[in-house]
């Protein structure tokens, strides 16, 4: 394969400005189809939508969220410990 590639190289440069243009490998992003639902990036409508997002507070650091830990009703030994160290993690 290194050779090969060598000596597409080499043709290349010896053909110079006639020398075919280089293949695009193909990938799944340009291969797709053009959908007219895919949302286009700055798009008035979404932006109001998260606006309006009833989590922007906790997004945008405004707020901190509530966070509560359970188990499970008879919990095993080493449940503790986890719980313990989750604990430490969160805020």
């Amino acid at each position: 394969r290194k050779e090969q590639r060598l000596k597409r190289k080499r043709d290349a440069q010896a053909l110079g400005e006639d020398a075919p243009p280089k293949q695009i490998p193909k990938t799944l992003d340009n291969t797709r189809e053009h959908d007219k639902t895919i949302v286009q990036v700055g798009d008035d409508e979404v932006q109001r939508e998260e606006e309006e997002d009833e989590f922007v507070q906790y997004f945008n650091n405004e707020r901190t969220p509530k966070i509560m830990l359970t188990t499970r009703p008879r919990p095993s030994r080493h449940l503790f410990p986890f719980m313990s160290d989750l604990m430490t993690m969160m805020p």
